[in-house]
């Protein structure tokens, strides 16, 4: 099966190593020429998988978009932001061709239903990823990779359905809006904090005032989604802090990289819904602010 892989990131890089592992077609779509020449001039994506081995997968690499398959599925691992500057990518391919948008945050949800693709799916990734630099990656503890179709039909397409034989557990959801939404709520927990607190994600329950923070942050957001309790109570919170303990957050390594935040696309959108919801979330507003201070901005 071909896919083709858009964003040079964490998890782009790894969704293509294990795709190129398990013998699919693979070319990668990246913003940099020195990230492709990296790539390519060092035999390809050196990778390490989540036991620790390592290996260097010669994987196709290009910076022009003309040169790749869209018959393909379309896996889109970019920022929010980005997706704007690529417009006139979506309306140079066919209406059939199957995309996979995987973002942080809700605000692809607008971005998507304008599209003229008949099949689009939602994604929502849980395993960690780390990117070491333009040509290595880390992937970091075994996560759900959560499917959802958001127009059309694509899951039950035989083509989706090979993307079960990765080596990583998936799991399709009826719901693309809830499935956003519980992603949305984690990252707003844990990227907002471990950004303000400059801590890896472990720290959030390591210590006993970070927990405590993270604690009442999660019972107010949640006052807003009162259907999201069952479906995250605070131990999966715990729990997803646990398990990527050593982790740096994603909004935690842009802002040491001095990359653009995702405050808007993560927690913004969980303000405007919870205001739409007669909510305003007060903790949340502050951070989001403290978030915007960092950044050099102003609301």
């Amino acid at each position: 099966m071909d896919f083709v892989i858009v964003g040079g990131g964490a998890i782009g890089l790894v969704l293509a190593s294990k795709l190129f592992e398990h013998g699919h077609n693979v070319e990668v779509l990246v913003h940099s020429k020195e990230q492709s020449k990296a790539i390519q001039s060092g035999g390809g994506l050196t990778f390490i998988n989540d036991v620790g081995e390592e290996k260097t997968l010669p994987i196709s690499v290009t910076t022009n978009p003309q040169n790749l398959n869209k018959k393909a599925i379309w896996i889109l691992a970019v920022k929010y932001h980005h997706l704007q500057d690529m417009q006139l990518l979506f309306d140079e391919l066919p209406e059939e061709t199957i995309l996979l948008f995987i973002q942080n945050g809700i605000k692809h949800i607008e971005f998507a239903r304008d599209l003229k693709q008949k099949n689009i799916l939602m994604g929502t990734i849980e395993f960690g990823a780390e990117k070491v630099n333009s040509n290595k990656v880390i992937h970091r503890g075994i996560g759900i990779f959560n499917i959802a179709n958001f127009k059309g039909e694509a899951w039950n397409n035989e083509k989706c359905q090979r993307l079960t034989a990765i080596d990583l557990p998936i799991s399709f959801s009826e719901n693309y809006l809830e499935m956003l939404l519980r992603k949305t709520i984690v990252n707003c927990l844990i990227n907002t904090l471990t950004t303000l607190l400059e801590v890896p994600n472990g720290d959030l329950i390591r210590l006993s005032s970070h927990h405590r923070i993270l604690k009442e942050l999660y019972f107010e957001i949640v006052s807003a989604f009162p259907e999201q309790k069952n479906m995250l109570p605070f131990s999966n919170i715990e729990q997803i802090c646990k398990n990527t303990s050593q982790n740096t957050s994603s909004m935690l390594a842009d802002y040491r990289h001095g990359r653009k935040m995702e405050i808007d696309t993560i927690v913004g959108g969980v303000m405007v819904l919870a205001k739409e919801r007669g909510h305003d979330l007060p903790m949340l507003k502050t951070l989001y602010l403290l978030l915007l201070a960092l950044e050099g901005k102003e609301e």
